[in-house]
């Protein structure tokens, strides 16, 4: 996580319609430089929109729990943000993790309206930072829709499988292990052609 400390941006400079740079000012975090620097890194450590939003919610949450009662270093910030934010997380565990906060003096409901979504980081970034993310290179455009694409096709085979699981536990479908694959197949309307999406994706045809 990012150390926490004063933006590197003056007070003038601060553009009150930016949520992110709000939150930022609220939590006195020094994330605005690191956002930058993911967001055009080149390199395993660069991020997506998506991931940033993620990185600096997580970052938010460490910065609410360090003003708290608990210690950020007794807390898996990750997991604790999955729990708060992850539709896929039971309504118990969200419970549990909202009371944990709330008990330990942290207001969840201000803590939730300071979460930001990728849009808020991309103006941020784009109109706040005045930062330009140089084109991908046809490559880094093929690996980023690749991955993309394998993330929602393995979310598919993973919501699948739960579903089957549980009407396994209800009897309603045979027992027995399952193993759920998902395959995408694109198709040429015109001329008939049908290819596996990522062998289109990396091929060279045009």
């Amino acid at each position: 996580m990012a150390e926490h400390g004063s933006d590197d941006r003056t007070a003038d400079e601060r553009e009150p319609r930016s949520k992110v740079a709000r939150v930022i000012d609220t939590y006195d975090l020094d994330i605005g430089g690191e956002l930058q620097r993911r967001w055009l890194a080149t390199d395993e450590t660069g991020m997506s929109l998506r991931e940033l939003a993620a990185y600096f919610n997580q970052t938010v949450l460490e910065a609410a729990i360090e003003q708290s009662d608990l210690s950020a270093l007794n807390v898996d910030i990750e997991r604790l943000y999955e729990q708060l934010t992850n539709d896929n997380v039971s309504a118990g565990a969200r419970t549990r993790a909202q009371r944990r906060l709330e008990r330990n003096g942290v207001d969840v409901e201000s803590l939730r309206s300071n979460f930001v979504t990728h849009q808020a980081i991309h103006t941020y970034l784009r109109e706040y930072r005045d930062v330009q993310q140089p084109d991908p290179t046809p490559e880094q455009r093929r690996e980023s829709t690749v991955e993309r694409i394998q993330k929602l096709q393995d979310r598919t085979a993973a919501v699948t499988q739960d579903a089957v699981e549980g009407l396994q536990r209800a009897d309603l479908v045979p027992d027995g292990d399952v193993e759920v694959m998902v395959d995408i197949q694109v198709i040429f309307a015109d001329s008939g052609e049908q290819f596996d999406v990522f062998d289109l994706i990396e091929s060279d045809a045009k």
